[in-house]
């Protein structure tokens, strides 16, 4: 089961680090020993004889492809418009755990399809739902990925540990590292992300002021918040939610849905449409009256002038 084309392949980072990383270790753990993974021993281990026959347990190819295919089975139960995250990790994951495990791979889209032709054996069933994004790899987006993945490191030691002021300066000495190093063909999609990092990371710092004034973040682009960031309203705390209006309008509108259904087929309506044609009816004969009391008082002008002109003729006379 492969993509739909009902929803385009997008390469993007976003929503990716810490949550999906978090995520993809916590399946191999959670599901080690369940009838997926079991499944998947046997073409599991004939991928690995492939590339690494002789490989010790700890630096074998077989865990990787238990792993992978742990994700991929889980990923055809989301619908498809929210796999964009997921898959963009995954082509991250299969680089990274061919890099550590079987360098001598060259081809990711070749490694992916014979994953998927194993997997294939697998009676549970696992889909092919990220094909059509393994095409964005190569080395400056798994560059990006390893950036973004080792600033995250940093920040969610500094969460869990928010008076250790080391790892604010880690955080400002990437992101500086980070922001210069990207490629003009991806900075606009990774500097949204480096705002969003921003955002969250300036939040976190706020519970813990004493390491605002670290010569590393002051001297970094990360300590300064200015109109100059992609998303600066938000990073200078003017969030406002993206649906305010969307949800007032849809609210108007539904009122008048409502309104109209009422007035047109119901009791209620049934109850208003003559009050509203008495109203009409008035303001109608008021509107006729006021027109004929403005013509009576045309004909009365008309006939005053004209008697004025005849006294006036009969006195030259």
């Amino acid at each position: 089961m492969g993509n739909s084309h009902g929803v385009k392949a997008e390469l993007s980072f976003k929503d990716i680090f810490p949550k999906l990383k978090d995520y993809y270790d916590s399946l191999f753990y959670n599901m080690r020993t369940g009838p997926v993974s079991s499944g998947l021993y046997g073409p599991c281990n004939n991928i690995n004889n492939r590339f690494k026959p002789s490989a010790n347990t700890w630096n074998s190819f077989y865990q990787p492809c238990v792993k992978l295919g742990l994700y991929l089975h889980e990923l055809k139960n989301r619908k498809e418009d929210t796999r964009k995250p997921y898959c963009n990790f995954y082509i991250y994951e299969l680089k990274r755990e061919a890099m550590n495990k079987a360098p001598n791979i060259k081809s990711y889209d070749d490694l992916h399809n014979q994953l998927i032709n194993a997997y294939k054996n697998v009676s549970v069933g696992i889909p092919d739902v990220c094909k059509e994004y393994v095409s964005f790899m190569n080395d400056d987006v798994y560059n990006i990925f390893a950036m973004f993945k080792e600033l995250y490191d940093h920040y969610n030691k500094f969460q869990r540990d928010s008076n250790n002021c080391e790892y604010v300066k880690k955080c400002a000495e990437k992101y500086k590292e980070f922001s210069h190093k990207v490629k003009y063909d991806y900075k606009n999609i990774v500097q949204e992300e480096l705002d969003e990092f921003k955002l969250k990371f300036h939040k976190l710092l706020e519970q813990q002021p004493n390491c605002k004034n670290t010569s590393e973040l002051l001297n970094s682009s990360l300590g300064k918040v200015d109109a100059s960031a992609t998303r600066s309203e938000a990073l200078l705390g003017h969030i406002e939610s993206p649906v305010t209006w969307t949800s007032t309008g849809f609210l108007f509108f539904a009122i008048l849905v409502i309104m109209f259904i009422l007035y047109n087929y119901t009791a209620y309506g049934s109850y208003l449409r003559p009050r509203r044609r008495m109203l009409k009816n008035i303001r109608n004969r008021k509107y006729k009256k006021h027109y004929e009391l403005m013509k009576l008082y045309e004909q009365l002008q008309k006939n005053v002038i004209q008697n004025k002109h005849s006294i006036s003729y009969n006195s030259v006379e």
